[in-house]
């Protein structure tokens, strides 16, 4: 929209009313922020041709004003600010009362500057002191974030992770999860802009887990003193895709629903009790080295296994959970997604969804003293949480080349007219993350995976 009224063809965008605010977003970003939009009542997917066409209908004057007026001009609302320009600082006043001891979160509130819980003070003593848990200079751009494009630079960071409470032996674990977000596979924008209650969740390895204060026992998600650093790094992340990347509820952000994960979500692994190797070790590496992987997610959903009496009852319980039809029911074989390399034309293939499976340590216990390694839990969830060929080609059907072949998995094709065949639910068993945390019980928890991961170093500060 924004490029075609860029090239001189009038244009004019129509959105559903919930999606205003995030239209008005993404032009603001795209630097165009006067393009004109109609808005109709509901959202057009899933709804009947004819109803569609009476919403539309309904704005046609609408739509003939907006192609033939010239809008007022007025300046976008904000926008990136370049690398290396000195930080704005702002000064509130505070005093003992109620009110001037809200005045901050107020001033932020205002702005649309937090996530609507109160926030410890950004104020330079506090966020110089936590740009000590980092050799990277202040002004190193980690990536852009989007859809704001916010240069997301290591002082920016620190200004939010103070925000939410963290403490600068925390603070290379959120850096380490920026790292990730910033590799294309995450598909970073479409995480952001999605409709979708999807969230990422940061999962520690490594000695870093215990500096940084990170509960990786009994109630290890849940609220509580003992998990402060758990909730803290999380929410650090969410306030710095609101503040850097612009993504504001409602507006960067369309969340039609939203869930509480959407808060920030960060936990380690119980690598103490755990049978198996560590997750990290699965991606290449050293059991003493530190790695943080993200995943974005949506879910969760528990577990609840207190009648197994083997491994392979365990494993029919969690193999029952992946049947969601849009995240992982088959997709592969129609071939990979892919995401866009930053501000290019350029598209990256990556390999998805993950679905990360947080096991209780008594849970892998069970499949260890089967004498099932992880990788053989892994394999046997992907040979046996299939679903049927027919319901993964959906109604599109395959992609076909001029003859009819398959372009994707054409060794498969014998099997189109078969209508008792059955694939994997996801393509490879290391789309199974299984990840040993949490106390010791009978419970997991199930989250649904939706685009790649990556997993990237914790520099030791």
């Amino acid at each position: 929209m924004v490029a075609i009224e860029r090239a001189g063809v009038p244009a004019v965008g129509i959105a559903a009313r919930s999606f205003a605010r995030a239209w008005q977003s993404c032009v603001d970003g795209w630097g165009q922020p006067n393009a004109q939009f109609v808005t109709i009542p509901h959202a057009t997917t899933g709804q009947q041709a004819d109803f569609i066409h009476r919403m539309v209908d309904e704005q046609i004057d609408g739509i003939i004003q907006a192609l033939t007026t010239i809008p007022a001009s007025s300046g976008a609302k904000r926008g990136p600010r370049a690398a290396g320009q000195a930080t704005e600082t702002f000064t509130v006043d505070m005093d003992e009362t109620p009110a001037g001891m809200d005045a901050v979160n107020r001033f932020l509130t205002e702005r649309d500057w937090s996530d609507g819980i109160p926030v410890i003070p950004p104020t330079p003593a506090a966020v110089e002191q936590m740009l000590k848990g980092t050799k990277r200079a202040p002004q190193d751009v980690l990536m852009v974030m989007e859809p704001g494009f916010g240069l997301a630079t290591v002082e920016k960071i620190a200004i939010n992770a103070v925000m939410a409470g963290c403490r600068p032996e925390q603070f290379p674990v959120l850096l380490a999860a920026i790292d990730c977000l910033a590799k294309p596979e995450m598909n970073h924008r479409d995480m952001q802009v999605s409709g979708h209650t999807e969230a990422p969740i940061i999962l520690v390895n490594g000695p870093v887990a215990k500096k940084a204060g990170i509960n990786f026992g009994t109630t290890a998600m849940g609220p509580g003193v003992v998990n402060s650093a758990n909730t803290a790094i999380g929410r650090a992340l969410r306030l710095c895709l609101i503040n850097i990347g612009y993504c504001n509820a409602g507006a960067g952000d369309p969340n039609f629903i939203g869930l509480p994960t959407k808060f920030g979500m960060c936990i380690a692994e119980n690598e103490e009790v755990s049978p198996w190797q560590p997750y990290h070790v699965d991606r290449g590496f050293k059991a003493d080295e530190s790695a943080v992987t993200v995943v974005t997610v949506t879910g969760p959903t528990t577990i609840i296994d207190p009648r197994s009496k083997t491994h392979e009852d365990t494993l029919n319980n969690i193999a029952s959970m992946m049947f969601y039809p849009n995240s992982g029911g088959g997709s592969w074989i129609k071939g990979w997604q892919s995401a866009q390399v930053g501000h290019t034309n350029k598209r990256v293939p990556y390999q998805g969804p993950y679905h990360p499976i947080l096991l209780s340590p008594s849970r892998a216990v069970i499949m260890a003293e089967a004498g099932m390694s992880k990788q053989d839990a892994q394999e046997w969830l992907h040979q046996n949480s299939r679903v049927s060929l027919q319901s993964a080609l959906g109604v599109g059907g395959m992609p076909t080349d001029a003859d009819g072949n398959w372009l994707h998995h054409p060794e498969l094709q014998h099997l189109a007219d078969d209508p008792d065949a059955t694939i994997p639910a996801l393509e490879s068993p290391e789309q199974f993350l299984l990840f040993v945390t949490g106390g010791s019980t009978h419970y997991a928890n199930f989250f649904y995976g939706t685009y790649g991961i990556a997993t990237s170093p914790v520099e030791d500060v």
